[in-house]
């Protein structure tokens, strides 16, 4: 049956490779491989894209500028606020809760 195939390719596996070993006539093998160009394009690609929105060239720069110093504003104000804004955001807080 099919286990018994199974069984039967795992046990003759080892010999079936033994041919592609080095020096073998089947084996294709080369003494290096080529990993520089992958990496090297996908730095490049993304230096270039985040320097073009940077520029402004590919998206509105000013846009997200805003948007980050508006995200380090909020950040700011309620991890280290000072008295006041501690203040304002209890009595707003109030506020919402408070029946209308």
């Amino acid at each position: 049956g099919p286990v018994a195939l199974c069984l039967l390719l795992e046990i003759l596996a080892p010999f079936h490779h033994s041919k592609n070993k080095m020096g073998g006539k089947d084996a294709h093998l080369v003494s290096h491989v080529n990993t520089w160009f992958w990496p090297s394009f996908t730095l490049v690609g993304t230096s270039s894209v985040l320097y073009g929105v940077y520029i402004g060239k590919i998206t509105n720069s000013h846009e997200w500028k805003e948007i980050f110093l508006d995200y380090c504003h909020h950040k700011r104000t309620t991890h280290s606020p000072n008295p006041l804004d501690k203040i304002a955001r209890t009595v707003l807080g109030l506020l919402r809760i408070a029946p209308k």
